[in-house]
């Protein structure tokens, strides 16, 4: 898988396939790798495959100075060479999606917004608060990564040991740090704006929140679709890939 960079080595991003390009971005609680199950089925239908670790996660390097999690978005697809792309963001990667779509309208063909979070909003305290507090005000990284994935990836438990919870686990020193990214507004009075075909997937297994996120997507963007899978949790494209990539390809080929 080729892999290059954005931003001077700033950003480090991968591309694999032809054809039309879509963007992959990860979760807060992931890397890029929580596409792997989903990429091999894109590359299949002929589509091109970008993705990209955010600062400080996986292959990129720790931010130095605050940034903006959209304007990278946008390096990196100038980085491949791509004038438009669809846009598949999970979680907090949904979020940059929608912020992109309004921010630079002409570069995204289509959104799929997977269990998605949105900028500007403001979380009630989640479950398991108290000991994710606990863990964070002991300095045990370790600790705080198994609560968050208790929280995101509830079906990797008991065992805690599949490769979603370890792809949550594996950001235990992210989570200790300041992300330094820009706070972005939220999109809620500009969702009328949004003019490209726009698919919203949940977990039936997620949390409440994420699902009333979900809901006040598919209320605001015109004509948006909204699916519902079963037996999902928060980590869609480990848990449902086969039903995600269907889900992308009638998004991408409305």
């Amino acid at each position: 898988m080729p892999e290059f960079s954005a931003d001077g080595g700033g950003i480090s991003a991968e591309t694999e396939g032809t054809g039309e390009p879509v963007l992959l971005l990860h979760a807060a609680v992931t890397d890029r790798r929580v596409w792997d199950p989903v990429v091999p089925g894109l590359v299949e239908a002929g589509l091109r495959a970008v993705r990209f670790d955010r600062r400080g996660y996986g292959r990129s390097p720790r931010p130095d100075r605050p940034h903006s999690v959209v304007t990278d978005a946008l390096l990196v697809l100038d980085a491949a060479g791509v004038d438009s792309a669809h846009f598949v963001g999970l979680s907090q990667g949904a979020a940059i999606a929608v912020d992109v779509a309004l921010a630079a309208p002409d570069r995204v063909r289509s959104l799929t917004l997977v269990a998605p979070g949105i900028s500007g909003h403001r979380w009630p305290q989640l479950p398991g608060h108290q000991r994710r507090l606990a863990a964070a005000e002991a300095g045990d990284g370790h600790r705080l990564a198994v609560e968050i994935a208790r929280l995101w990836a509830p079906r990797s438990f008991p065992a805690g040991d599949d490769f979603a919870a370890r792809l949550v686990l594996d950001q235990a020193e992210k989570f200790m740090r300041d992300s330094r990214e820009i706070d972005e507004p939220s999109p809620v009075p500009r969702l009328g704006e949004i003019a490209v075909p726009t698919t919203i997937v949940l977990g039936a297994d997620d949390i409440e929140e994420i699902a009333k996120i979900g809901r006040t997507l598919a209320d605001g963007v015109p004509h948006a679709r909204l699916t519902v899978l079963a037996d999902c949790d928060h980590i869609v494209p480990v848990r449902q890939p086969e039903r995600l990539v269907g889900l992308i390809l009638s998004s991408a080929r409305t």
